[in-house]
């Protein structure tokens, strides 16, 4: 009766309990500490990282995330920045995606193309892609077309990488035995290798959509096409640390809304895969 279900539930959920606890203790005093150092006289004069005009403070900030997200005292509406930035993210996401594992799938499916493109991939990806936002805005504009461009750039690559290693994961034994039986390569590729791009492609769409929103905010910043970027392009040239601090954490929610939803993608299309 020791082993029975109940008392494994239990524990499962104080552990839970404790965890939650945990952090919503770590919240709090991190907020009350933010709050109320930058008050005490010695510890602002020691510097930047205790003047409140510099770090603002969590009411500041609340009540400037209350008047973005409803435009009063003069703030300018949110949702219509974080609509762009997110739509800029998710559809640089889904091209980067599926561009990567396709690639990802012919190359290594092909090892004779695999060698000749291997040097032009490697070399384009040591690239950094800040450096093409300009050349990105001259053919395409200070648009969100340059922002989806900027952010397929970058979740190709962390596809494309994920991709080719699932592709090559596949045991040789396993292609030998399907091309005694007859099967053609693209046999191979489409019955046998895809699975398993599929499935380390989809390993990685947290972090790509990760990297997609940054790279996206990063856009924004430098071309000034309206969005979340654009907010802290201001939140800068004003020097309003609470409006800073505001779109960070609307960010931080975002990223983190955006994250939970691609881990529940990924583990309800790959629930057949176990390996």
């Amino acid at each position: 009766m020791s082993d029975s279900p109940r008392p494994k539930a239990t524990a499962a959920k104080g552990s839970r309990v404790a965890v939650w606890g945990a952090q919503v203790a770590i919240t709090v005093v991190f907020l009350l500490a933010w709050q109320y150092l930058p008050q005490i006289p010695v510890l602002k004069a020691m510097g930047h990282l205790f003047d409140p005009y510099f770090v603002s403070s969590p009411v500041r900030v609340s009540r400037e995330l209350y008047n973005l997200a409803t435009g009063r005292e003069n703030s300018p509406l949110i949702w219509g920045y974080i609509w762009n930035t997110v739509y800029a993210s998710l559809l640089g996401t889904l091209i980067g995606m599926v561009l990567g594992a396709a690639a990802g799938l012919v190359l290594s499916n092909f090892q004779f193309l695999s060698q000749v493109m291997r040097p032009f991939v490697i070399g384009f990806n040591a690239v950094p892609r800040i450096a093409l936002v300009p050349i990105i805005v001259i053919l395409s504009g200070p648009t969100l077309a340059s922002c989806v461009i900027i952010s397929v750039l970058v979740v190709f690559f962390v596809a494309f990488f994920n991709a080719y290693e699932g592709g090559t994961s596949v045991k040789q034994e396993l292609i030998q035995n399907a091309k005694l039986l007859g099967a053609s390569e693209w046999r191979v590729l489409r019955v046998i290798r895809m699975p398993f791009v599929l499935a380390w492609t989809l390993a990685c769409l947290p972090l790509s959509v990760t990297f997609a929103v940054i790279s996206v905010v990063t856009a924004e910043i430098l071309t000034g096409v309206p969005g979340m970027g654009a907010l802290l392009g201001t939140a800068a040239v004003t020097g309003n640390a609470a409006l800073t601090f505001a779109v960070v954490i609307a960010l931080a929610v975002v990223g983190i809304a955006i994250t939970l939803a691609a881990d529940a993608i990924r583990a309800r299309v790959l629930h057949w895969w176990a390996q």
